[in-house]
């Protein structure tokens, strides 16, 4: 009798914590799994109508990292949160004649897009790469969406695959031209990150006593998940915007909020390509 007393009495407190330790294994894994995967390649045909191809482009622009610096609001004019121009009402903007660029609206979208030098809104930097290189990396048929998206705000779509022209650099180049070496890049990235003291509160290796979040591929990829974006536009916004999103237990307030001023988009760039690459790092 004693012996089945003891038993119970050690059996006690082991049934509840089987319950709690059952009830936790069973919610993480009812909680959704997640995997970084790299932005899908989206289908455009010729057929495509303006307003369609206008769907596709919304997300594109949400998708190929545009909204790291432009923003999308409504009633505030050309000068939003962001970094880059409002886009919302960039359609009703030029037909009010807004000097610079094109004339057409089309063709003043194309020009920013391909050429984002070209022609700077007032009281902003040069910092966009061509729409064709990364980031973004569109294709032709993906600008025309983006154009189309781009037109919806404030005015009407109206261009169809073909209507615009194509990017200059595409046009312009000769078909056996060798592309460029780019061996220079991790030296030039290297160079950069010690500028910027990056090194100082970040590691490439998880584990290492830094106060930043480590830079491992691994762990980028993990965090632009969670975040919900390509990897790419999650490190453009890393860097431009610090506490727009904080992963780990990180302080918020750690990481200057100015290189985004500091960085020519050719620099941010430069970075970017190297912390997204399989490059081996130091």
């Amino acid at each position: 009798m004693s012996e089945t007393m003891t038993l119970r009495r050690a059996a006690t407190p082991i049934v509840p914590a089987l319950i709690v330790l059952g009830f936790f294994v069973w919610f993480s894994n009812w909680i959704p799994q997640t995997r970084w995967e790299p932005p899908k390649t989206r289908a455009i045909g010729a057929q495509m109508t303006p307003v369609e191809l206008a769907r596709v482009g919304a997300v594109l622009t949400r998708e190929r990292g545009c909204l790291a610096c432009h923003t999308v609001e409504p009633g505030v004019g050309v000068k939003g949160q962001g970094r880059g121009p409002n886009l919302d009402g960039v359609a009703a903007r030029r037909a009010k004649g807004v000097p610079g660029g094109a004339s057409d609206l089309a063709g003043y979208l194309a020009q920013s897009l391909y050429e984002p030098g070209a022609y700077l809104v007032e009281g902003y930097a040069n910092i966009m790469p061509a729409s064709p290189r990364p980031p973004a990396k569109l294709t032709y048929e993906e600008t025309t969406a983006v154009v189309d998206y781009l037109m919806s705000l404030g005015g009407t779509p109206a261009v169809k695959v073909g209507d615009l022209p194509r990017p200059p650099a595409e046009a312009g180049r000769a078909p056996s031209a060798p592309a460029a070496p780019a061996a220079a890049g991790v030296a030039d990235a290297s160079a950069l990150l010690d500028k910027h003291n990056c090194l100082t509160c970040h590691a490439f290796k998880v584990g290492e006593d830094r106060p930043g979040p480590p830079l491992a591929l691994a762990s980028l990829r993990e965090n632009a998940s969670a975040r919900g974006k390509d990897l790419g536009s999650y490190l453009i916004e890393s860097i431009v915007q610090p506490r727009a999103y904080v992963a780990g237990n990180f302080p918020p307030d750690l990481m200057p909020e100015d290189y985004g001023a500091q960085l020519t988009a050719g620099e941010l760039y430069t970075i970017v390509s190297y912390l997204a690459s399989s490059e081996p790092k130091p």
